[in-house]
């Protein structure tokens, strides 16, 4: 098994995101799950499931959150996210989830164009 994807690494992974989204917004983040996944096209990504933070923030602190998004998923993929997307709620103001994926072209383009996606 690939390192990052020992169970004590994901944890630690999981726990320092929601310590760096939490300290970087100046709120309580929290980060209630961390995803691996591989979807039949061959994308590869790391989802983080989130309360308390919404459209705003990540419209304003986009660029950190994507830095902290690409550590845990290199850490855990070995691989750099080439797509960087929150997903949204439908009320569209509160953020469900940050992802980093190894995207195929394909996938890129249809995420692009996402309704309830934000790309960062």
């Amino acid at each position: 098994m690939p390192p990052g994807l020992r169970p004590s690494s994901l944890v630690k992974v999981r726990k320092q995101v929601e310590s760096n989204l939490s300290s970087l917004l100046g709120k309580p983040v929290g980060v209630l799950q961390l995803t691996v996944f591989a979807m039949p096209c061959g994308c590869v990504g790391v989802s983080l499931e989130t309360r308390n933070l919404v459209k705003e923030d990540v419209e304003v602190f986009g660029p950190k959150i994507k830095e902290l998004v690409r550590s845990a998923a290199r850490r855990i993929l070995e691989d750099k996210p080439n797509v960087y997307y929150a997903r949204l709620a439908p009320s569209g103001y509160d953020v469900v989830s940050v992802t980093g994926r190894v995207a195929c072209d394909e996938c890129r383009e249809e995420l692009e164009d996402a309704a309830d996606l934000l790309t960062f």
